[in-house]
């Protein structure tokens, strides 16, 4: 059972990240947990977008990098206006577009 309480660290912007915050997305229903899931957020995109920095500074083609970034950008706002169910399908949508 997951603690909606906590935040969980966050480590890279895989797959498997972004599917278990998603989850966690879907079972924040209070204020406080949407606040905590939008912190998880950030870090996401801080992370998606050094890495895409890093890319574009070495000349790779950072398309599906911009929209995963412009996905979860999106479901920040809108865990932030309380839709976190809609937020946690931006980040399924996120997790297509990643190369492995």
């Amino acid at each position: 059972m997951m603690n909606l309480d906590d935040v969980i660290p966050i480590q890279d912007f895989s797959n498997e990240t972004l599917l278990g915050l998603a989850q966690r997305l879907e079972e924040s229903e209070t204020f406080e947990h949407l606040i905590l899931r939008e912190m998880e957020l950030d870090e996401i995109w801080r992370r998606v977008d050094t890495v895409m920095t890093r890319e574009q500074n070495s000349g790779v083609d950072v398309v599906g990098l911009e929209r995963v970034r412009k996905l979860v950008f999106e479901a920040h706002d809108l865990a932030a206006d309380g839709n976190p169910r809609e937020a946690a399908n931006r980040l399924r949508q996120a997790m297509t577009l990643q190369e492995v």
